[in-house]
């Protein structure tokens, strides 16, 4: 009984302290995924990039469309698929001129994830 207790113990200091090391992350992410903020695709670069992952505005751009969150080409080039927008990772900023796709606080969580998660060939 000492010994499984022991065995307990050891793995629950373990745990407590990879939730310490993991607090800043989840701090992080839970911010993003509450903010009412939408980001343009190239600040989601950025902060892509400062969290390790190689890639700027144009090879995002390219990547978002080569697996089918931005549409490849026409009048629509450039703005979230229908799959983006019911995933509710993209919103539409209309312009005067056109609209712009912007990253919702959830597409930014996602997109991190899908990154720093190496579940990306880019």
């Amino acid at each position: 009984i000492a010994q499984n207790w022991k065995e307990e113990k050891q793995l629950r200091l373990e745990a407590e302290a990879k939730i310490e090391a993991d607090k800043p992350k989840v701090l992080f992410a839970e911010s993003l995924q509450v903010s009412k903020d939408s980001i343009l695709v190239a600040d989601l670069a950025k902060v892509i990039k400062q969290n390790g992952y190689d890639i700027g505005e144009k090879r995002l751009f390219r990547w978002l469309r080569e697996n089918g969150y931005l549409i490849k080409s026409g009048s629509e080039y450039n703005m979230p698929t229908q799959r983006s927008m019911d995933l509710k990772i993209f919103e539409i900023k209309y312009t005067t001129r056109q609209g712009t796709p912007k990253v919702t606080g959830k597409g930014q969580v996602y997109f991190i994830n899908k990154f720093l998660g190496s579940d990306v060939s880019a």
